[in-house]
């Protein structure tokens, strides 16, 4: 008989139960915390499906051993339950530092999979660690069908920043940048307000526009601040010009244990010779650091682009982690179909890896780079950009 009783957690239930839990866990993130819960729930997208593990006897019975965080997610290809949906995902299973992990892991795994036939899900997605690696966990316990290899950029607060807040690693454009930024021509402004919150939305809606790519809904923000910083799990920052006030930068935070992501930073296109982007990364990190959180996670970004070279200046370091995805119905649909229906479909969560769609490829990793290059692929072949573009 096992250890431990698995069972779901529907919707919001035992949020300060959740909590508690993963304040005692050392490598949780803030997107598994019951405040990202209610963000997401606030979206009106997704349906909260936790996967729990609790000791059965001992001196923790009944207390809560393991959480997989989980979502389903409805859309014309089919239902999917994913650990990574919305914007920033990170975090998988995790685990009581007392308990045993390999038994965790086990045991919510399997719930994990049987929870998304029993809803109808044709696919299962749960995501690996990248902060304390984990992939050796899933393997024997979580059967995947495709896999996705995937890196972020992570700044190591308590190596890559020294005691004065310098970035000893850092490039000499980095250090050039930093100077204009903090001539005294911006300031930050840190008050967390829902008309500061909607003054820099429009800024970040902008530039995304601007730059082709999907703003992230209003909503998600307005929720944020509402349910995640209250409880002291995220942060918006403002750069503004220190003469007539206005809001030049800005950036969405959220952090939890020894991580902070930066999730959404947008800079006003205009102002772009003000390095008003440097000026906010540096407050953020310093602000990160004075914290005693460890480590700044930028996030992933395309391979070879501009943001992510401009990530990795700061002297961060890529982490790998995986998208491992089973299939648990008739997926036939997902593989027929096209990058763009399915990112469209299934906008801010992840299906499957793009180089995968119309072909009958199986387990073989699927690198972030392949999985760009085939979305890539796609668009050209049905909006070929033109030579200088």
């Amino acid at each position: 008989m096992s250890a431990f009783d698995v069972h779901r957690i529907h919707g919001l239930e035992a949020e300060t139960e959740l909590a508690a839990f993963f304040e005692a866990c050392p490598d949780s993130y803030a997107q598994q915390t019951p405040g990202w819960r209610r963000v997401i729930a606030a979206l009106g997208d997704d349906e909260p499906l936790f996967l729990a593990a609790r000791w059965r006897q001992g001196t923790h019975a009944g207390e809560l051993a393991g959480v997989l965080p989980a979502y389903r997610f409805s859309g014309p290809l089919g239902a999917i339950l994913t650990s990574c949906c919305q914007a920033g995902p990170l975090g998988g299973v995790a685990c009581h530092p007392e308990a045993p992990r390999a038994a965790i892991y086990e045991e919510v795994l399997a719930a994990f999979a049987a929870a998304a036939a029993d809803t109808g899900c044709v696919l299962a997605t749960v995501i690996t660690n990248p902060m304390w690696p984990d992939r050796e966990l899933y393997d024997g316990a979580f059967d995947a069908d495709y896999v996705l290899d995937n890196r972020c950029l992570v700044l190591d607060l308590d190596r890559d920043v020294d005691a004065e807040g310098g970035y000893p690693a850092s490039s000499t454009s980095l250090r050039r940048n930093l100077r204009k930024a903090r001539s005294g021509v911006l300031e930050i402004e840190e008050d967390q307000t829902r008309d500061n919150v909607d003054e820099w939305y429009r800024i970040h809606s902008t530039r995304h526009r601007a730059i082709g790519a999907v703003p992230l809904p209003q909503e998600l923000f307005a929720a944020a601040l509402q349910h995640m910083v209250p409880r002291d799990k995220a942060r918006f920052f403002f750069v503004r010009l220190r003469d007539s006030g206005e809001m030049v930068a800005g950036g969405f935070y959220v952090y939890h244990g020894a991580v902070i992501d930066a999730l959404m930073p947008s800079m006003s296109s205009e102002h772009a010779g003000l390095r008003a982007n440097f000026l906010l990364a540096d407050h953020s990190i310093r602000w990160a650091r004075e914290r005693g959180l460890r480590y700044y996670n930028w996030q992933p970004s395309p391979p070879a682009s501009g943001v992510y070279r401009y990530k990795k200046q700061w002297g961060s370091r890529d982490v790998g982690y995986q998208y491992l995805t089973k299939v648990t119905g008739d997926a036939g649909a997902f593989l027929a179909s096209t990058p763009d229906v399915v990112a469209s479909a299934y906008r801010w969560h992840y299906a499957l890896p793009f180089d995968r769609l119309g072909t009958d490829a199986g387990s073989r990793p699927s690198s972030r780079q392949e999985a760009w290059e085939a979305e890539e692929r796609f668009r050209e072949t049905v909006t070929p950009r033109s030579p200088d573009s």
